[in-house]
């Protein structure tokens, strides 16, 4: 899937496994997530799965 911002993603891995995302911004590896809360959280790009 392409990226697109705003779109939802979910944890695959972590102590959040299975919580979902809002993309705010993707680096080469990295991906920007917010939570429900706001919460601004750094991922590797290969632990999240992105909801279509």
């Amino acid at each position: 899937m392409e990226f697109i911002k705003y779109t939802k993603a979910r944890s695959k891995a972590g102590n959040d496994k299975d919580k979902v995302y809002i993309v705010k911004e993707m680096a080469e590896r990295y991906v920007v997530l917010e939570d429900e809360t706001g919460k601004i959280v750094k991922k590797n790009r290969k632990h999240i799965q992105f909801i279509k």
